[in-house]
């Protein structure tokens, strides 16, 4: 497997927390999802708890795992300061070891797509098949790849969006991507901007998944898709969809899936 090339990306948590701390227009859907299903639920890649912790508040039983240390310490602070109780882990996806089945598991948000090649992509399936429920849910939320984006030249600056922090300074973030066609990776270089200084740039690697290619990889995982939505708000995908959201359950066909299988 590849080591995870994104862990530099999150080491400032609190300002992820403030560059995303007015997000919540996915919160909605999980909480419809969370409301389906009886049992223990796990976020994968929960971050700082952005997702977990609205979901805790409504009384759901829920795990929280993620490869950054940092993001877990600000995540538990926060649970510590609200009362909340979750369970939180400082684990790779790839290798989870919790110790416990869930009725339902997420990866939100495209942090799928920090898993750039097929070994990690089987290991993930094989440990969410191995941390699932018999019928449990697992869902996966990447985006679905624009044509017309991954032409871009690397050249080409875009506002990609602006957000404040809490001492009220307006930050202007700035990309420039390319596409990797060898990879099926989109990269670009993120520089975020106040009043013109720059105050800190990213780059960003992120596997691109074709809608066909990730059923295709849920199947090999041993997963059978039972939902494809093309948004938060569960409308039906499509071509022009921005977001590829899949629901899938565990085959139950031994056939189809062994535990030592590999893509």
């Amino acid at each position: 497997m590849k080591p995870l090339d994104c862990l530099s990306l999150y080491e400032d948590a609190s300002f992820y927390d403030e560059e995303f701390r007015e997000r919540a227009h996915e919160i909605p859907f999980y909480l419809r999802q969370v409301a389906t299903i009886s049992g223990p639920v796990l976020e994968l890649a929960c971050g700082t708890g952005r997702i977990t912790l609205p979901l805790a508040a409504r009384g759901v039983d829920i795990a929280g795992v993620d490869a950054s240390a940092e993001m877990i310490a600000l995540a538990r602070q926060k649970a510590a300061t609200a009362n909340l109780a979750v369970e939180w882990h400082v684990q790779d996806v790839r290798s989870l070891r919790l110790n416990r089945k869930f009725a339902l598991a997420f990866i939100a948000t495209n942090a799928l797509q920090h898993l750039q090649d097929l070994d990690s992509l089987s290991a993930f399936f094989r440990c969410l098949r191995t941390h699932l429920q018999p019928d449990g849910l697992l869902i996966l939320d990447v985006f679905n790849p624009n044509v017309a984006k991954l032409c871009r030249g690397f050249d080409a600056r875009y506002l990609q969006k602006s957000f404040s922090l809490e001492d009220g300074r307006t930050v202007e973030v700035e990309a420039r991507s390319e596409y990797l066609p060898e990879t099926q990776v989109l990269h670009f270089v993120l520089t975020y901007r106040h009043a013109g200084q720059i105050l800190r740039t990213k780059d960003v690697r992120m596997r691109c998944f074709f809608p066909e290619e990730l059923l295709a990889l849920c199947r090999l995982g041993g997963f059978d898709v039972t939902d494809r939505f093309g948004d938060y708000d569960e409308s039906p995908f499509t071509a022009a969809s921005p977001k590829q959201i899949v629901l899938c359950r565990p085959t139950s066909n031994p056939q189809t899936h062994s535990t030592e299988t590999h893509f």
